[in-house]
């Protein structure tokens, strides 16, 4: 039977961590250690993580000596873990309660070395909001659709840690060193609910300058992961995440370079072209909307007439064609 360790980074976290640490608690998977790594929180969070650790021997609380950030408190967790299968969770969100076992069941029966999920997400009060679908891997050039719910050998971590630099997106940085290296496994169920709340890192990134600033840096060192890119369909790749900086003549300039790489990821990464057709595409249709002008929309409909039939009917795209127009 395969051991599995969960860490749990946290700092001020007293809002939802007992909440947290009681669905990893009841899961149907028995056989885990619980690594929570308080980052020197202010709040009763320490009161709240020694009350849980009375309770069950399989929760090792360590206490960071100084403040390090979420990247190298994962670091410090993973790096003390017995598990054969790891996996993390934050202090305001929720497993549900097989959780460990679907991931867990996978690994032992497939031969890749990551698998993810589907998610719930819900806000302050556990109120549902909507399913958060994962995307497939060829797609993380695009974005960061792994989420939340997800499981990964040891290995994995062993040989690729987290960047401690890159605080608020060290996961997505993780996940496209791990995509150049390690094979990904897609469960199409939900197993997991992640809160969205004002306090939450998602939110403070969409109202704070400073952070936002912080983030596009943060991307920019991201992108440079995708080693098999040319510098140019990098910064493309940048300005399709961060549409405010998107300049539609250079995406003509290194158009033809871009999509030359695209190719090659596509096939490093198997079956998933169709995928990434797809939301290519709609990318381009929905920076049309936004951010073309008639001349823009005429010069690109003749490069890729699929602009305006790929996955639509014929009254979509004339709907499409008078929303740009008119």
């Amino acid at each position: 039977m395969p051991k599995v360790s969960i860490i749990l980074p946290t700092y001020n976290g007293q809002a939802y961590i007992e909440e947290a640490i009681i669905s990893i608690l009841n899961q149907t998977f028995r056989d885990f250690e619980l690594i929570v790594v308080d980052d020197c929180s202010t709040d009763h969070t320490p009161k709240v993580l020694d009350f849980f650790k009375l309770q069950d021997s399989r929760i090792k609380i360590i206490t960071n000596k100084k403040n390090l950030k979420l990247p190298a408190s994962l670091n410090v967790g993973h790096r003390i873990a017995q598990g054969d299968y790891l996996t993390w969770t934050s202090d305001d969100n929720i497993l549900h309660i097989n959780f460990v076992e679907r991931l867990v069941k996978v690994l032992e029966t497939n031969i890749e070395d990551v698998v993810y999920s589907d998610f719930n997400i819900i806000n302050n009060q556990d109120k549902y909001i909507r399913v958060y679908k994962t995307s497939p891997v060829s797609l993380l050039p695009f974005k960061n659709g792994i989420g939340a719910s997800f499981m990964y050998r040891k290995e994995v971590f062993q040989k690729l840690n987290y960047n401690e630099a890159l605080h608020g997106i060290e996961d997505y940085d993780f996940w496209v060193r791990v995509a150049n290296s390690f094979k990904f496994k897609h469960l199409s169920e939900v197993l997991y609910s992640y809160r969205i709340h004002e306090n939450s890192l998602t939110t403070e990134i969409g109202r704070n300058e400073a952070a936002k600033e912080a983030f596009d840096n943060n991307l920019m060192v991201v992108l440079k992961n995708f080693k098999m890119f040319k510098p140019e369909t990098r910064k493309m790749l940048f300005q399709f995440q961060r549409e405010s900086y998107w300049e539609w003549k250079y995406f003509f300039n290194v158009r033809k370079t871009a999509e030359l790489d695209f190719e090659k990821w596509n096939k490093f990464n198997g079956n998933n072209t169709n995928f990434f057709k797809e939301h290519y595409i709609k990318t381009l249709r929905n920076l049309l909307v936004n951010k073309g002008d008639r001349r823009t929309v005429g010069r690109l409909i003749l490069l890729k007439p699929s602009l305006l039939s790929y996955k639509y009917s014929t009254r979509t795209s004339l709907n499409i064609l008078k929303k740009i127009f008119i």
